[in-house]
């Protein structure tokens, strides 16, 4: 049960293609480095007064290693203008010579190095060309950070069957779920846009409000926390957003699911959320489940320390994915299977309860059916799948081959 992607952990991060042997400093190169003295140092400190959340040598690292194959691809020291064709090369070459998760913390500090650009006034090009720039960057097609997933060996002898579903079935079934409820009403309230911090959640003030379009009474608290936790009755007590479990997940999954859109200090909703808004019955199907997508790796991805804390995502994603295989007895899932290995979690009671508890949170948003049996909710079956199952290595198939396409929501009755 290594927590490492079997897919991911055996990339080899290959040069950039056209990229020249890394031991040899192009002329370009040594140029640049006499440049970043002139920005680096401000483009630091504006990150520091913003508490961005990469600092320090990675953040230099980061933003000095772009630059430079920048400055290789465009033949230039500039740094305060960026030209267009050059980054968008740039882009392209990083995210085919890196592993994904390394490219996007990249992107991740380039987008804080254009903002300190534009809001500082240090960008030397002129206003049109910074919008084409910002642009092209806001719709650069970026993939998804790599979820950390191991094998499920006791499951890969199992097959996991995709059901059939008309239009019809898809539409009541995803119009059933508490998710399609509060995520409509979520992003009712959301409007044009909210102030969030610098760690990129919704600001205190708009904490309530929001808790309560997601059906959650939320009262602020600045006073410490007693002793023994937090009161289990009553409204929830919170000093941030972080301390409402509902609000955290919705916005983690929105932001996930391309709904919510972030800037160093907005949030704005996309330009699918607005669509969706204005006709519900467009693209809801692809919306909610894409939202449950999300809201399933939330509670599946697993952490480094596996032989320090028996793992907790791994066991989650093992009762979802065997519960997707046909629905299974709670009695016997919650049972601890005895003579394991001393790290296996199915041997550990407090594990299993942890991940039973995370179960029922999702059981409560229609993401899971708890009774005698634990099952998965036939129109939320596929996008499980796609988010668990190759990973996983667990073996599945499609009741209808058109399901192979994401999109597809069921065959319209005739």
């Amino acid at each position: 049960m290594s927590p490492k992607d079997p897919k991911s952990a055996n990339k080899v991060e290959s040069p950039p293609r056209g990229a020249a042997d890394p031991s040899v400093v192009s002329i370009d190169e040594l140029r640049i480095r006499r440049e970043l003295p002139r920005v680096l140092p401000a483009f630091d400190e504006w990150c520091s007064e913003r508490r961005f959340d990469i600092r320090g040598s990675d953040l230099r690292a980061r933003i000095v290693a772009f630059l430079e194959h920048y400055a290789r691809v465009n033949s230039s020291r500039e740094i305060t203008f960026l030209n267009l064709p050059a980054f968008a090369a740039t882009l392209d070459d990083l995210m085919f010579g890196k592993k994904t998760n390394d490219f996007l913390e990249t992107t991740h500090v380039l987008g804080a190095y254009l903002e300190f650009l534009h809001t500082t006034g240090t960008w030397s090009g002129t206003h049109e060309e910074f919008q084409r720039l910002e642009s092209f960057f806001k719709c650069f097609d970026f993939p998804r950070f790599e979820p950390e997933y191991s094998a499920i060996p006791e499951l890969q002898s199992v097959m996991i069957r995709v059901p059939k579903l008309s239009h019809e079935e898809v539409l009541e079934g995803i119009a059933e779920l508490a998710v399609t409820r509060r995520l409509l009403s979520f992003l009712r309230w959301f409007g044009t846009k909210r102030e969030i911090t610098s760690s990129k959640i919704l600001n205190r003030k708009h904490v309530q409000e929001a808790a309560a379009a997601l059906e959650v009474p939320a009262v602020y608290d600045g006073s410490p926390t007693p002793v023994g936790g937090p009161p289990k009755n009553g409204p929830v007590r919170f000093k941030s957003a972080k301390n409402v479990a509902r609000l955290n997940l919705y916005w983690d999954a929105s932001v996930a699911a391309g709904l919510v859109e972030l800037s160093a200090t907005r949030a704005y909703p996309s330009k699918e959320a607005i669509g969706l808004l204005e006709d519900p019955s467009a693209n809801l199907v692809n919306v909610v489940r894409s939202v449950a997508q999300q809201m399933y790796r939330a509670v599946s991805v697993e952490v480094e320390g596996l032989r320090q804390v028996p793992e907790m995502g791994y066991l989650t994603r093992y009762f979802l994915l065997e519960a997707a295989v046909e629905p299974i007895s709670v009695e016997v899932l919650k049972h601890p299977v005895r003579g394991l290995s001393d790290f296996d979690p199915r041997g550990t009671p407090d594990t299993i309860e942890v991940a039973w508890h995370y179960l029922e949170r999702w059981h409560a948003e229609g993401l899971v059916t708890i009774n005698a049996r634990l099952s998965i909710p036939p129109v939320l079956c596929k996008p499980l799948v796609l988010e668990l199952a190759d990973a996983s290595e667990v073996a599945y198939t499609f009741s209808d081959p058109n399901d192979e396409v994401p999109s597809f929501t069921g065959h319209p009755l005739l």
